[in-house]
């Protein structure tokens, strides 16, 4: 019996060092927090970008939680803290995996404070440590997404020469545009789950704007790349979808609440007319040329 007993004290400090109990903690600037769930992954540390969801109380009572406004983990870059309210000491304590709350004094928040607290009350920011970030790991993740997609949806798609998967589904019979013109495009935007976040001919999307294609400059910068790269590779009176890479939409930031972190979106387009523009400046030579 005794040794049964010691067998179970013993698994149940396993248990208990598993869940990241232990009671509350300080950082070494001296905020209390509290391991909630311990992960298995790797040490965060300076310089890391990290994927995670964050929920902030006041008391007992929800102020946001980013899943719910993003609807996916938000990137937070690991950083030097430059005050200890800043949790960056806090968070490079924590490992992937981990969830942990840590606690602040209203009272001890800088000033200017918000002005929905009051003496005596405690902000709680909870950090779920989902993973770090690797560019190498995303694409590869994306690259999977994408042929599935495709298959999925029966697309016949090549991708260019900048990455971005264009099918043509009714070819053009005009120019192509080049740097500098004015193209005019109707569009819807996806994402890959088939929730569509902006459209050029839905005024439910674009309530009290006309429905009217966009107009923007090629190859100048003004839209995101992969859409200068896709457009750029239609003819005029082109139909189209164009599947792109985070990395040529909007990336890690994502475009809150719309578009999350690191989303392929999905454009059906139309490049309806092209108007010759002014061709980019050439650069200058280099002296001795």
């Amino acid at each position: 019996m005794k040794k049964n007993n010691q067998l179970l004290v013993a698994a149940l400090g396993l248990f208990m060092a598993s869940c990241g109990a232990g009671g509350p903690k300080k950082t070494p600037g001296g905020v209390e927090y509290t391991v909630h769930k311990s992960g298995s992954g790797a040490q965060l540390k300076l310089g890391d970008t990290v994927l995670m969801n964050i929920t902030q109380r006041l008391n007992d009572s929800i102020l946001a939680e980013s899943r719910k406004l993003v609807g996916a983990p938000v990137p937070v870059l690991i950083s030097k803290s430059v005050n200890k309210y800043d949790l960056m000491e806090g968070l490079a304590l924590l490992k992937e995996g981990d969830s942990a709350t840590f606690i602040i004094p209203w009272d001890s928040l800088p000033e200017p404070r918000p002005p929905f607290g009051k003496k005596g009350d405690k902000l709680k920011v909870t950090f779920a440590v989902e993973n770090k970030y690797s560019a190498s790991t995303q694409t590869a993740k994306e690259e999977k997404e994408i042929k599935e997609y495709l298959d999925s949806h029966k697309l016949n798609a090549t991708k260019n020469a900048e990455g971005v998967y264009v099918s043509v589904s009714q070819p053009g019979t005009g120019d192509m545009p080049k740097p500098g013109d004015t193209v005019f495009v109707h569009y819807t935007g996806k994402l890959l789950s088939g929730k569509t976040f902006d459209s050029s001919l839905d005024s439910t999307l674009r309530p009290g704007m006309p429905l009217e294609p966009i107009k923007f400059p090629i190859g100048q910068g003004f839209v995101i790349k992969g859409w200068d790269a896709g457009i750029g590779s239609l003819n005029k009176g082109s139909k189209a979808t164009l599947v792109i890479p985070s990395s040529l939409a909007y990336g890690l930031q994502g475009s809150p609440p719309a578009i999350p972190s690191n989303s392929v979106l999905v454009f059906d387009v139309q490049l309806v007319d092209v108007k010759p523009g002014k061709a980019p400046a050439a650069a200058p030579a280099a002296p001795g040329k």
